[in-house]
């Protein structure tokens, strides 16, 4: 698990021109977002206590909704909705 200060991952970005920017990353646990470190931006960050990982910080990262549940949750409208369809066409 990522803890916030040790980055899981690396990113070089190119530019239009040439120019490059390398920074340290992670991924928000519940949105997946990927973050850049830079340290002394001045951008707050946050942390969730139940996942035991950092989030993006964004307002809709800060309650507790991990990743996989909203797949699987995905994943069980679509079965609902093919079950339905099922019933409907007999």
């Amino acid at each position: 698990m990522p803890i916030l200060g040790k980055p899981t991952g690396y990113a070089t970005i190119t530019g239009v021109y040439g120019e490059t920017s390398e920074a340290d990353t992670y991924h928000c646990c519940h949105c997946q977002y990927q973050v850049h470190v830079k340290p002394g931006s001045g951008k707050t960050r946050g942390f969730c206590f139940l996942c035991h990982a950092p989030t993006c910080g964004r307002g809709k990262c800060q309650e507790c909704t991990p990743f996989m549940r909203k797949i699987e949750e995905q994943e069980n409208r679509f079965r609902l909705r093919r079950a339905m369809e099922r019933g409907y066409d007999r």
